[in-house]
């Protein structure tokens, strides 16, 4: 039985200041690992538990070495937000995404991101711009219990 096709969006998106952390390493586990021994906590800690996250992966894993692949674990913060210590303040740039909602196992994203970019998206009329993808949800919606991450894979897009 083959997959349902996948459900995308299009959605404009405002600049979001964010607070983030990075991490070098390979992907997989080990991000959600990150996520919560060192992100949530400071989260935690500078009152941002229900804030908007994105993870934003640097790197294509098939081209870099998994050991050079950079993360970064992105917090949207209010105006005026003081980072200190590891994390660093940017913008994520605003615009048109293509956005497909993400609701299984994470170690079933890697599959989701290679379906929207190697599938659909040629198929789509767009092209993928110079915008950073990312996956975009709240920490205080998760449930570890059921075992799924729930999120929007988000692709920067614009026309052909």
């Amino acid at each position: 039985m083959s997959e349902p096709p996948m459900n995308v969006s299009l959605i404009d998106l405002p600049p979001t200041r964010v607070a983030y952390l990075r991490k070098i390493g390979p992907y997989g586990p080990a991000i959600g690992d990150f996520w919560r021994g060192v992100v949530r906590p400071w989260m935690l800690s500078h009152g941002l538990e229900h804030a908007e996250c994105f993870g934003v992966g640097l790197d294509d894993p098939t081209i870099t070495p998994p050991a050079k692949c950079r993360y970064d674990a992105c917090v949207a913060v209010p105006v005026g937000f003081q980072a200190g210590g590891q994390a660093v303040l940017t913008t994520l740039p605003g615009g048109r995404y293509a956005a497909a909602a993400f609701n299984a196992p994470p170690s079933q994203i890697a599959d989701a991101w290679m379906t929207l970019c190697r599938e659909w998206l040629p198929g789509s009329g767009l092209q993928c711009d110079e915008r950073p993808l990312f996956e975009r949800f709240r920490v205080a919606d998760q449930d570890p219990a059921s075992g799924r991450f729930v999120c929007e894979l988000c692709v920067p897009v614009r026309a052909l």
